[in-house]
């Protein structure tokens, strides 16, 4: 999670949950799926009106709650003054009044609800609409004609202004998005060339966390309503040069896919098992789909302003091969010693595929909702606090709403429209999120208790409302420089004769409307509906090649046992016996109504572990650093300049695959925040001075010195008795960027930060 939610979540915590831990023990129930089905609260809708000499005033019932709209015009201009009874987040007002402004787009729905929330919406853009820049992990006050991201956000985040400047402020207000993007763009203190911007995050950002990327969405809007050819040239420039190091850095050759977390979902407990989120070198070696669809948005942007071939294509395909499971996509594809596509969707994810990919728009058709819209992930967390697990995330439900557009779905439109439409009115805000069972902006559940975090007016959520009714409901896309129409008609909240006035230009909706569709829900009749099961706990044993795996549950669950990332065994029983001659690696997932994550890897390394190979650091040549046993182990301290160097030789003990590993420490940051996650670059050449492997080892932030990690794994061929000399050398991170020049933390300043402690080199034999 990113130092913006990190800071802001100690402080929280200590408010507002309790210490009790919740054991509660779940039961089995199927999921109902429902055709064509109204999400609303069955209760919603007007109550009653009534007009005055001066005002209308038209009221709302959301199950026990009311809303209710006053509405006065003038010269064709409304005021609104809209109050709720729902109770308020952090002791926020229950009223607010605010009007329609001449020269922004005005909406008139047949509906006075949708209208002032619309309203609301070019209000809070306007809102959010600063000179000066500042967040704490910063020096110094940044001036900036920008977009700050919410009322608890006094700052530019790369993924939250590229998501918003698509959705819709880049044409709302393309050069103050085009600003916002330029403010995520840095060249290096050390000659780097002007690249994207990975803000701080988990393990110490960029490679970890890689969907930077994400800002090429933002700025091809802009370019789609600015004709600033200067601008173009930038985008282009950073394009480029983005892509090279991510192609140089985070592309794995074997599957073609981009190795990082998975985008904007961020806080690792929220959505990764506990093996992975304690360990963010496991997220640098996973491959999420959100985030490879929006590296397969940079290439293809990148080649249609350039006419360029960058494999877009081929890694359209390669998105498709391995995150497509059947009937919905799976969120992210696990380490190379799982290689499992897991069980659990993402919202944001399928819905960018069905958008960029054009395939499978039958993924919206099971993708469960509630009876208050859709939660960013499915299925949920167990014993974790309600943020991106169960939750409801505004701006995610407008790209919902668009690529049900796109899928021709009716039925995931309306409930989408619906969960936006409520979740504002009941909070006279465009919130951050949402508990998704309850719609609420809070939901006391001791320790689980949240959204942890919950700000007014966040800016994709605003941007996600105006582009839901634009782009979704009146179909509206620039081309060549006019507006062109392709309206629908939803089930509710607007009426045939609605029109919408957009630069000067009045647009109507036809009675045209969306097929049916599907869609499919999971209530909490029955805890399990709503949950995965926990990773089983595994150990593993072997004698004489035969391996002997035990696992167990606290849950009533069934197991699969997968082998090198292959199904070997269902409902299996513990314990479960195999026999191989190679290192074979071993997860096992658990089943109740949803199959949890794989457990961690267990491997195989022989009888006496004669397929790893320990190199310590004494056996290096090392220029740079000083020889220190601090912290346990020996190492060369403040080694990590980018002159400094270690060399050594190997002689493999097996032909056939390996894995490169190090051992090392890096107690510069957080595991939650950053920019100094440890990158170095390994060369492999043979005994004829030929190159055979090289690519980067990624050491994420521990947060200790005094604690060993192990470093991601790099791929290499070798044949047993032959001597290969190894070189270790400087790689590249987010610190050397000049964007982080006043930084607080480790890595701020005007000099890169790229040390840590290596002990020793571990040589893993994995096949023949």
């Amino acid at each position: 999670m990113a130092i913006r939610t990190l800071s802001f979540f100690c402080v929280f915590i200590s408010a507002s949950f309790s210490c009790t831990f919740q054991t509660n023990k779940p039961t089995v129930a199927t999921m109902p799926e429902q055709e064509n089905s109204d999400t609303s609260t069955p209760d919603s809708g007007v109550s009653d009106t009534a007009v005055t000499d001066t005002a209308t005033i038209t009221s709302w019932h959301f199950g026990t709650d009311t809303v209710t709209v006053e509405i006065t015009e003038q010269s064709g201009l409304r005021t609104y003054s809209l109050t709720t009874t729902h109770p308020q987040r952090d002791e926020g007002p229950t009223q607010r009044t605010f009007s329609e402004l001449p020269d922004a787009p005005i909406l008139r729905s047949g509906n006075d609800l949708t209208d002032a929330l619309f309203a609301m919406a070019i209000k809070e853009v306007k809102e959010n609409s600063v000179s000066v820049l500042q967040d704490g992990a910063f020096q110094n006050p940044r001036e900036c004609e920008c977009f700050e991201t919410g009322e608890l956000w006094n700052w530019v985040w790369t993924r939250d202004i590229a998501y918003a400047t698509e959705l819709s402020l880049g044409w709302l207000d393309p050069q103050r998005a085009k600003n916002s993007l330029l403010f995520k763009l840095s060249a290096g203190q050390t000659g780097q060339a002007l690249q994207i911007v990975q803000d701080t995050g988990t393990g110490g950002s960029w490679p970890i966390s890689t969907d930077r990327v994400a800002w090429v969405r933002g700025a091809m809007t802009v370019l789609k309503h600015l004709d600033d050819p200067e601008f173009e040239q930038t985008v282009i420039t950073a394009l480029r040069n983005t892509a090279e190091i991510d192609k140089k850095y985070v592309y794995d050759q074997q599957d073609g896919l981009y190795f990082g977390e998975t985008s904007f979902l961020d806080w690792r407990a929220q959505t990764y098992p506990n093996w992975m989120a304690t360990d963010a070198n496991q997220i640098a070696m996973s491959k999420s789909l959100s985030t490879n669809l929006n590296h397969l948005y940079l290439l293809r942007s990148l080649e249609t302003l350039t006419a360029e071939d960058h494999g877009a294509d081929a890694l359209a395909d390669a998105i498709d091969q391995h995150f497509w499971m059947g009937n919905h996509y799976s969120s992210y594809k696990s380490p190379p010693l799982t290689q499992i596509a897991v069980n659990q969707q993402d919202l944001l994810a399928t819905a960018l595929a069905i958008i960029d990919l054009g395939t499978h728009p039958e993924a919206l058709e099971q993708y469960p909702h509630s009876t208050k819209g859709a939660p960013v992930i499915f299925p949920q967390q167990q014993r974790i606090p309600i943020y991106h697990n169960r939750a409801i995330w505004p701006f995610v439900s407008s790209y919902a709403i668009l690529a049900a557009r796109k899928a021709n779905n009716g039925a995931v439109f309306a409930a989408n429209l619906d969960s936006i439409i409520s979740g504002a009115a009941l909070n006279l805000s465009h919130m951050e999120n949402l508990e998704w069972q309850t719609g609420s902006n809070w939901v006391s559940d001791d320790q689980y208790s949240g959204p942890v975090v919950n700000s007014r007016r966040q800016l994709w959520s605003v941007a996600g409302f105006v582009g839901a009714i634009v782009h979704g409901v009146f179909g509206l896309d620039k081309v060549d420089g006019t507006w062109q129409s392709d309206p629908i008609l939803p089930e509710k909240w607007f009426t045939p004769q609605a029109t919408l006035t957009l630069d000067g230009v009045t647009f109507a909706i036809t009675s045209t409307q969306m097929a049916p569709g599907r869609i499919a829900f999971a209530d909490q009749s029955t805890w399990q509906n709503l949950y995965a099961a926990v990773p089983p706990t595994v150990e593993l044993t072997g004698v004489n090649d035969q391996v002997t795996l035990d696992f167990y549950s606290s849950e009533p669950v069934q197991f699969n046992i997968y082998r090198d990332g292959n199904l070997i065994a269902e409902n299996a029983s513990s314990p479960w016996e195999d026999t191989t001659f190679t290192t074979t690696c071993y997860t096992v997932t658990a089943q109740l109504t949803h199959t949890s994550s794989p457990s961690a890897p267990t491997c195989w390394w022989g009888d006496n572990y004669e397929r790893i190979q320990i190199i310590p650091i004494s056996d290096f040549e090392v220029t740079g650093g000083t020889y220190s046993t601090n912290h346990g182990r020996p190492h060369y301290q403040n080694w990590g300049e980018p002159t400094h160097r270690m060399t050594t030789t190997i002689t493999a003990n097996h032909t056939g695959n390996h894995y490169v590993q190090l051992t090392y420490g890096n107690g510069s940051n957080t595991i939650d925040t950053g920019i100094t996650a440890s990158v170095k670059w390994l060369v492999v050449t043979d005994s004829n001075g030929e190159e055979v492997a090289s690519g980067p080892l990624v050491m994420a932030q521990i947060g200790d010195w005094e604690v060993w990690q192990k470093s991601t794994l790099l791929p290499v061929s070798l044949n047993a008795g032959e001597v290969y000399s190894i070189a270790i050398s400087d790689g590249f991170n987010m610190s050397y960027l000049s964007h982080y020049d006043d930084y607080n933390f480790s890595g701020g300043g005007n000099a890169p930060y790229n040390y840590v402690n290596i002990t020793e080199m571990l040589l893993l034999a994995v096949g023949e």
